[in-house]
């Protein structure tokens, strides 16, 4: 009981000190002068001065041009680097491993402290998204923007808060209908029973003007999926992506769908094998000329694939650790120890490297790519991930200021909301990141986080570490399971 007043405390300090910030930056101007804005052109601007108003670019240009405001707040930034606000467009923060009961308080002011002004969220509790996306939205409460879809539809199982199974086309679109009813902005498949099922998804959401996404399911190519409207295709070698590639794709997809209904990880290293071996560059073309068409994106999600196929990198002494409950702690420590999982990253780690090779082809061949981490999944710690995700893109083959427009212009496009995000310029919402390194020169210096804007109010270092602090707090309140 005294765990979960702490925890409760800790809720209500967070809110009242977003709500002191929100009011005290409501009607002061906010410049940022002498810094490098970086854009994702990949051209940097040198002394820029950028004046916010009301939560907006008010206004942005040479240092020497631009006028300040009498009463605006100025933020010397020379020597600093302005970016767009950050999107991790693929994060679970409120169910699977991210219980709503203590997420909110340690998630949202985590990855707010790492730059990450917006999340799309692919499966978990609709009604407490919702509700913090309108406390967010409406000042009450610090933190990124949020997209959310609610549960993810699956063949089978329980229905729960992150998952809703449909067994038949009736049942994938009376779905549809009230996961857009219930306030979900798109829809996301993780699997279906059959293909009848998935195109009547794709069907229903089109008739309800609702965006589907998700994985491939096994029975679809992505050349269906993508001919079908599927805005985007979440990872690559869980997807089975690589199939679409094959001469041998309908073989190894039936063969695929019986291996997985077996648990047959054995078969399944098989198929993927031949999958390599029977690659057709002809049909590869004529995918990408598909993809490119319909505009349908692709999410690696390559560091949470690097990250799960090599446990022995983990580190039971992770600080990182320290913003997830002493419980899932502990789960995740022991998990180093279980057999069964050391034998699927082992697999995992087999498989892995036709995930990078397969989004630098993706890339050379112009395919629009998402930055997305898949945090919460075991060491995967939300706001980190994001920064280790445009890593990974980069060695997959993307520069730096293409890896930086994945999680910035990109995400902005794929929402439809260019208007309002995605690049520094006026008109703009305030989101943004102050670096004190280029992430031109190295992708990593997306880390090197001196401080964040999020809708005008300025978040200095020392206010990311209270937020850090926070989070620590209520990680560690946590009661007992």
């Amino acid at each position: 009981m005294k765990q979960l007043s702490r925890l409760a405390l800790v809720l209500l300090l967070f809110l009242a000190w977003s709500a002191r910030l929100r009011t005290a930056a409501s009607s002061t101007a906010l410049a940022l002068t002498h810094v490098t804005v970086i854009d994702a052109t990949g051209t940097t601007r040198p002394d820029q001065s950028v004046v916010i108003l009301d939560g907006r670019i008010n206004a942005n240009g040479p240092s020497s041009r631009i006028k300040l405001p009498k009463d605006a707040r100025v933020i010397d930034a020379r020597g600093k680097y302005l970016i767009p606000g950050l999107w991790d467009m693929h994060v679970h923060i409120a169910g699977l491993n991210a219980d709503p009961a203590w997420s909110k308080q340690v998630l949202l002011p985590l990855l707010l402290a790492n730059g990450i002004t917006g999340v799309r969220d692919m499966g978990g509790d609709l009604e407490a998204l919702l509700v913090w996306k309108r406390e967010i939205e409406s000042g009450t409460l610090m933190g990124p923007h949020i997209v959310a879809c609610g549960p993810f539809l699956v063949s089978s199982g329980k229905k729960t808060a992150e998952q809703y199974p449909v067994a038949n086309a009736d049942e994938a679109r009376a779905a549809v209908r009230d996961l857009k009813r219930r306030g979900a902005e798109f829809i996301k498949v993780i699997s279906v029973p059959s293909k009848e099922v998935f195109f009547a998804i794709a069907d229903e959401a089109k008739k309800q003007n609702i965006p589907f996404a998700g994985h491939l399911p096994f029975q679809v190519s992505a050349q269906e999926a993508s001919d079908a409207g599927m805005r985007s295709i979440e990872h690559l070698l869980y997807s089975a992506f690589s199939l679409s590639f094959s001469s041998k794709e309908d073989d190894l997809r039936s063969r695929l769908v019986a291996a997985e209904e077996k648990g047959d990880s054995v078969a399944w290293e098989q198929i993927a094998h031949e999958s390599d071996a029977t690659y057709d560059k002809e049909k590869a073309a004529k995918l990408f000329h598909t993809l490119k068409r319909n505009r349908t994106w692709v999410t690696p999600t390559l560091a949470s694939l690097d990250i799960t196929a090599h446990p022995e990198d983990w580190s039971v002494d992770d600080p990182q650790l320290a913003f997830v409950p002493p419980s899932l702690a502990k789960q995740w420590r022991d998990s180093l120890q279980d057999a069964a999982m050391k034998e699927r990253a082992a697999w995992l780690a087999r498989q892995a490297a036709n995930d990078w090779r397969l989004t630098g082809e993706l890339h050379q061949a112009g395919i629009l790519l998402l930055a997305g981490s898949d945090s919460l999944d075991p060491f995967v710690f939300p706001g980190e991930s994001l920064h280790r995700e445009l890593v990974e893109l980069v060695r997959a083959g993307l520069r730096p200021a293409e890896a930086l427009r994945s999680a910035t212009t990109g995400a902005a496009q794929f929402l439809g909301r260019e208007q309002d995000l995605g690049t520094v310029d006026v008109g703009k919402l305030a989101d943004l990141v102050l670096l004190d390194g280029s992430p031109l020169e190295s992708i990593a210096n997306t880390q090197r986080v001196n401080a964040v804007v999020r809708g005008g109010i300025y978040l200095d270092r020392a206010a990311l570490d209270k937020l850090l602090s926070q989070a620590k707090s209520a990680a560690a309140s946590v009661p007992a399971k």
